[in-house]
């Protein structure tokens, strides 16, 4: 679900073309803060998000996530014996 998530969010949030690659992240702890200004400054043409510059759309204002101008989303994987 997580997969299919960062596709759909990818391609409607910020109109990429439906052949893109994902990653995942794993800073060492308490470097999450680092990583994700380095990932904004790389990814964040500039400072600037959204898909065209422009600031997180209003009827996103009620969602409890952060915005970030790249997709982000956690996750605990299974710890499979």
């Amino acid at each position: 679900i997580k997969a299919m998530r960062i596709f759909v969010e990818s391609v409607l949030r910020f109109g990429m073309p439906p052949r893109f690659a994902s990653f995942v992240v794993s800073p060492k702890s308490g470097a999450a803060s680092a990583a994700r200004k380095a990932l904004a400054d790389t990814l964040g043409r500039g400072g600037q998000s959204g898909p065209n510059g422009a600031e997180k759309a209003g009827g996103d204002a009620q969602d409890d996530e952060e915005y970030y101008p790249y997709v982000s989303l956690a996750f605990t994987p299974f710890n499979v014996q």
